[in-house]
């Protein structure tokens, strides 16, 4: 594998994406401490990775510290979910 010289990954989401990701680790991660999904990590540098992720998006986003942001993210959710359908939680599991 080959060295990269810069260390920086660059990637695209859509605002929404990112309005609903930002609620997400906003809440999981820093209100709750990632205790929520402590039982789904390997190892503490994925939490950390999570917290720069939150970071990243506080610095890009001005919705989630303006009036009326519940309501930009109840679009922003809709949005997303009218696009791409519900979750698919059970498809593609084994079992019953």
């Amino acid at each position: 594998m080959t060295e990269m010289s810069d260390p920086l990954v660059r990637i695209a989401i859509t605002r929404d994406e990112a309005l609903v990701l930002h609620e997400w680790l906003a809440r999981i991660v820093d209100e709750e401490n990632a205790e929520p999904i402590a039982g789904t990590l390997e190892d503490d540098a994925e939490a950390w990775a999570l917290n720069a992720l939150l970071s990243l998006l506080e610095q890009a986003l001005s919705e989630p510290f303006e009036p009326g942001f519940e309501r930009r993210l109840a679009a922003a959710r809709k949005r997303i979910v009218e696009t791409a359908g519900p979750w698919p939680f059970n498809e593609g599991s084994s079992g019953s």
